[in-house]
């Protein structure tokens, strides 16, 4: 016998929890708050989420991979000069007029604020998966000689994932997009210097 037919979009659903999650924090968006938003009940939501709020919450992860970053790291695995693509996507970051980066980030805030040391872990694993973006594009563009920083592709990788971490937390802070862009410049150079640290 047929379960009983879903009477919700579940990938709409899904994302009204990511926004409670990223505006509350895992710790406290309440079932309350996560019901409310996805507009559906308990049986509906324990139908779905058998594992409860965590397993909401790995879901979560995945889709705002899917839908926040892959389209990024496709653009980085298939652009002719990655170093540039990467310069691009952090003054993204701090354009008030980009829906991009205005939230902070998913993992960052997730790894700072949830207690679950599994859920942490998963949290961290994709601030991992960003930074080894980051190197794999540079090793490429090392191959290519358009990165021409004496630095190598890993330390660079590590600084960009730094750099990744530290503007959404100054965003939240500082307001004057002139000074974040005087800040991302200075950091950015280190990919185009032949001076090594």
């Amino acid at each position: 016998m047929a379960g009983r037919p879903k009477i919700y979009d579940e990938e709409k659903a899904l994302d009204s929890a990511i926004e409670v999650f990223w505006k509350k924090g895992y710790e406290n968006a309440s079932a309350g708050d996560l019901l409310k938003a996805m507009g559906i009940g308990k049986g509906s939501f324990y139908l779905a989420y058998k594992g409860g709020k965590p397993e909401l919450f790995e879901k979560s992860v995945k889709r705002v991979v899917d839908h926040h970053l892959r389209g990024f790291w496709d653009i980085l695995e298939n652009c002719p000069d990655p170093v540039q693509a990467i310069k691009d996507f952090f003054f993204l970051l701090i354009d008030p007029a980009s829906p991009v980066g205005q939230r902070g980030c998913f993992f960052g805030n997730a790894v700072l604020q949830i207690e679950d040391k599994t859920l942490k872990k998963m949290a961290a694993s994709q601030l991992h998966l960003i930074g080894k973006a980051f190197t794999d594009a540079l090793k490429r563009a090392k191959k290519a000689g358009t990165l021409t920083s004496s630095q190598s592709p890993e330390v660079l990788g590590l600084h960009l994932l730094n750099l990744w971490n530290g503007i959404h937390l100054t965003k939240m802070v500082e307001k004057d997009t002139a000074k974040l862009r005087e800040i991302l410049k200075m950091n950015l150079s280190l990919l185009d210097s032949k001076v090594k640290i």
